[in-house]
C-alpha cells in the first residue's frame, strides 16, 4: 500500500510480537519519556508500508496502554526506546510514526531515545501500524515501566498505593499461565547520586528522622551528563515498614524513583 503522508519509507519494527506486548502488559524489566507532540508534521513525500505477521497491530498495543493508565491510577506509565539490532550501526537515528490511511502521528524521541505511544480512541487504532524508517527486522524495542511521582512527592503511604498497583497491574493485565513468567514488583527504588536519604514524619508534635540504609546490591546508571560518577546508589522502600504513612522521603537533589522487581 503506497500512500503520501511524511518524509521516508516506513516499516513496521518486527519486534513489535508477543514478546514486546508481554512487556508492556507485564512490564517485565526490559529496560521510560513524557509523550511527544501528535502534531509535528514532517514534508509529504510517498510512504510503503510493509505488513509484518509477526508484528503487533496496534489496536492491541492501545488497548494494554489504556487498561495501563486506568488500572495503574497515573502513577505509573511505559516508556519504550528503540535500537539498532546492529551494535556497529552509526548512521541516523531512526524516525517512528503510528500511521493510518486517516492520519500520520509522528513520535518524538528525548535526548536518550526514549519516547511515548500515544494512545488512540479505539475506532483510530484499529487500522494504525507503528512505523519507521529503517528496514524491517534491524531495529529493537524495549519497554520499561516509569514512575510519574516524584521524589520530593513520596511518602510511605505512596509506596503502599504504588505496591498495590502493581500487583493489580500483574493480576488484572497477565492470563494466570504466564504470570509465572513474570517477577513481582518488590519495592520503590530510589537512587540517587549521594546515599543520603531518610524519612521524616510527626509524631505526638515531634519532628521525627530515619535515616534509609542503602541497599548492597540496586545500582542505576548515572545520567550522561555526570561525569564524576559511573552510577547512583540506592535504597529501597517496600511499603511492608512499619513507619507510618505520613513519612515522607527526604533525599538528593537530582534522585530518581524507580520499580524494584524481585531477583
Amino acid at each position: 500500500m503506497k500512500k503520501p503522508l511524511h518524509s521516508s519509507t516506513l516499516h513496521r519494527p518486527a519486534l513489535l510480537g508477543g514478546a514486546l506486548l508481554l512487556s508492556a502488559a507485564a512490564f517485565a524489566q526490559i529496560p521510560a519519556a513524557p509523550a511527544a507532540s501528535a502534531t509535528e508534521q514532517l514534508e509529504t513525500v510517498k510512504v510503503q508500508m510493509q505488513k509484518d505477521p509477526a508484528a503487533l497491530p496496534y489496536a492491541k498495543m492501545n488497548e494494554v496502554l489504556t487498561k495501563l493508565q486506568k488500572v495503574g491510577e497515573g502513577l505509573v506509565r511505559l516508556d519504550f526506546k528503540v535500537e539498532p539490532k546492529d551494535p556497529k550501526y552509526s548512521g541516523p537515528a531512526p524516525k517512528l510514526a503510528v500511521v493510518s490511511e486517516e492520519q500520520y502521528l509522528p513520535i518524538t524521541m528525548n535526548s536518550e531515545g526514549k519516547f511515548a505511544l500515544p494512545i488512540l480512541p479505539a475506532e483510530q487504532a484499529k487500522n494504525a501500524d507503528l512505523a519507521t524508517n529503517m528496514p524491517k527486522g534491524s531495529l529493537g524495542i524495549r519497554g520499561q515501566l516509569e514512575i510519574n511521582v516524584k521524589p520530593e512527592d513520596l511518602d510511605m503511604g505512596m509506596v503502599r498505593r504504588m505496591m498495590r498497583v502493581g500487583h493489580s497491574l500483574r493480576s488484572e493485565m497477565l492470563p494466570f499461565y504466564l504470570r509465572w513468567l513474570v517477577p513481582q514488583l518488590e519495592a520503590v527504588r530510589i537512587c540517587s547520586p549521594r546515599p543520603e536519604w531518610e524519612l521524616n514524619w510527626r509524631e505526638n508534635g515531634q519532628l521525627m528522622g530515619l535515616p534509609l540504609q542503602m541497599d548492597a546490591k540496586a545500582r542505576q546508571p548515572a545520567p550522561k551528563d555526570d561525569k564524576v560518577l559511573a552510577d547512583y546508589r540506592c535504597t529501597l522502600l517496600s511499603g511492608q515498614e512499619r513507619w507510618p504513612d505520613s513519612a515522607k522521603l527526604i533525599a538528593p537533589e537530582g534522585s530518581k524513583l524507580s520499580v524494584q522487581f524481585s531477583r
